[in-house]
Parts: structure tokens; C-alpha cells; sequence
């Protein structure tokens, strides 16, 4: 178990969503027929926070609003827990699949819901399958306006779905018309003279555990902080199987059986946390405004919640 007198050195992310919200899945008849999947995401969630527990680690959850509205306990769950809550916006559509004012909308109407559900405010935000890319240079700014603090959507690769070559792959931040929006990407490395994203879940399941981890460790050697980014119906093996192209299939459902024994061998190597612990600027933000929010409050009203944020 780790050291909990420590503060988490590496950052461990979760994106809360369906199997069926998958974007290589994606069609509008599908998405007429979301609510008459079977869901699946409260036992993934919970077998994650058991997982979690076991080793006394935080992590971060980019929680999609439409599955917060379908399962709001689900996200009670996870922010009592002592989770941070982001946001992965309302309806799972691609950045490039809408208009700027679309993603407003989206992001927006999310955001609300979330921190509805908490009381807590929502600081984080990632694109649905990470895919703000080169072609939508302007969704950048609409997060910072929004008023998040972070964005987690933006790799240095090139993808189908999602990247920005030449990108920074290490955490910073960027003044967007005057506000500092910081970029937190999930690892990535130069692998065969092309740069991989060896923090998604995909690679967790693609590679042997010990080739994963030596990789990881390089990151870990250059004192920059390991960004994992997994999906959470990756746990879940037995999830209903849903037709697509054969590498849409393979993609999807590859080694999801291994997905939760290789997280814990990564949660006994790696001392991993939220964004808001690990980003000290972040968490100096989020607290200060909590603080002046709660001095200029009502003092008649219900005590306010400070953002759960372990002690460093």
C-alpha cells in the first residue's frame, strides 16, 4: 500500500461512460436506442472503487452528463468516495462532428449537471474519445471560457479519431485571450519512430505487464508525471458484444479480461492520484476559489463543501 504522507506522483484518469457510448460503435440508430442498453456502468464503477480502496488511491473521473443524469448515485458514489469529478461533456459526440456553438452547448450543459450532482465544482474537462485535433483549433478556447482550469483531450499522435501532432506530450499550460488553461495529456511515446498513447487502456491490455511498465518507467525516470487514461467499461469483460468493422471489434474488446489485474499491478508500481493533487497550480486554484466563495457566503446557509483534495 502506498505511503499516504506522500503526495501522488502520477495522474490516473477514468472516463465515465457506457460500452455502448463507444465511438467506433457510433450511428444514429444507436444512439436512438441509448436507453434500451443495458447499462453497465454501476458495477464497473464499483468494481473500480474497490480496486481504488484497496490501494488508498484518488483518481479522477471525466464523468459524460447523460450518463450522470441516467445514474446520478453513481456519481455521488464517486465523489464521496473522495474522487474528483470532470467533465467528458454531455452527449459523447466528436469535437469535429459539431459546430463551435454545439460544443458550448454540450460541454456547458454537462458541467451544470455534474456539479448539480456534487455541489462541488467541475475544474477538468476531455473531449469524448480525446478528440480534439488540428481541424478544431477553436474548442480549446471554449473549454477555457467555460470556465474549466484543465483540459485532458489534446495527444501528440497521429489517430483516426483524435491528435495533434507536435503537440507537447508533457503537462502545461497555454493563454487562451488572456486565460491560462492548462493541458494535462495522457502519456505517449516515441515508439518505432511513431508516437503511441502508452497510457490508454488500450495499451494497458495491448502489451505484457512488464513491457508496460518499463516504458512507464522511462516517463517516471524524466521526473515527468504518468498520465493514464482509461475507459471504464474496460473492466468489464462480459459486457453485451455490439457489431462493427472486425477492427472496430478487435479494438474494443481485446484482453478487456486482463484490464483489471494489470490496474492493480500498475496502482502497486505507481504511486498514482487526481489531476487537482497532483497539478499543485491546479489544486492552488480550485482551493482558493473555494475559499472566497465560502467567506462570501450567506453564513445562514448550508455549510459549503470544500473540493475533496487529500491534504499534502
Amino acid at each position: 500500500m502506498h505511503d499516504t504522507d506522500r503526495r501522488p506522483r502520477h495522474i490516473l484518469t477514468f472516463d465515465l461512460e457506457e460500452h455502448f457510448h463507444a465511438s467506433r460503435f457510433d450511428s444514429s440508430m444507436r444512439r436512438r436506442n441509448w436507453l434500451s442498453f443495458q447499462s453497465r456502468a454501476q458495477a464497473s464503477v464499483a468494481r473500480i472503487l474497490e480496486l481504488l480502496a484497496l490501494h488508498s488511491t484518488n483518481a479522477t473521473f471525466f464523468s459524460l452528463g447523460w450518463l450522470a443524469e441516467q445514474h446520478p448515485s453513481v456519481i455521488r458514489e464517486i465523489s464521496s468516495a473522495g474522487h474528483e469529478i470532470a467533465c467528458l461533456g454531455y452527449g459523447h459526440e466528436l469535437v469535429g462532428a459539431q459546430t463551435p456553438q454545439l460544443f458550448r452547448t454540450d460541454i456547458r450543459r454537462a458541467k451544470n449537471i455534474l456539479e448539480d450532482i456534487t455541489g462541488h465544482p467541475v475544474v477538468g474537462f476531455r473531449a469524448p474519445s480525446l478528440s480534439i485535433t488540428a481541424h478544431t483549433p477553436w474548442a480549446l478556447q471554449i473549454v477555457a471560457e467555460e470556465g474549466f482550469l484543465y483540459d485532458s483531450s489534446v495527444l501528440p499522435i497521429r489517430h483516426d479519431l483524435a491528435g495533434i501532432p507536435g503537440a507537447s506530450p508533457w503537462i502545461h499550460w497555454q493563454a487562451l485571450d488572456g486565460i491560462r488553461l492548462w493541458e494535462i495529456p495522457p502519456s505517449t511515446m516515441s515508439l518505432g519512430g511513431f508516437r503511441k498513447a502508452i497510457g490508454s487502456g488500450g495499451y494497458l491490455r495491448a502489451f505484457n505487464y512488464p513491457i508496460l511498465k518499463s516504458l512507464l518507467a522511462r516517463i517516471e525516470a524524466l521526473h515527468e508525471p504518468i498520465v493514464v487514461s482509461l475507459r471504464t467499461w474496460e473492466i468489464d469483460a462480459a459486457q453485451p458484444r455490439m457489431r462493427g468493422t472486425a477492427l472496430s471489434e478487435f479494438r474494443h474488446y481485446f484482453n478487456l479480461e486482463k484490464t483489471a489485474g494489470r490496474l492493480d499491478r500498475l496502482l502497486t508500481d505507481f504511486q498514482f492520484g487526481p489531476v487537482c493533487e497532483v497539478v499543485l497550480e491546479i489544486r492552488e486554484q480550485v482551493l482558493s476559489a473555494s475559499v472566497r466563495a465560502a467567506l462570501h457566503s450567506d453564513p445562514r446557509d448550508s455549510q459549503q463543501e470544500l473540493p475533496q483534495l487529500t491534504t499534502v
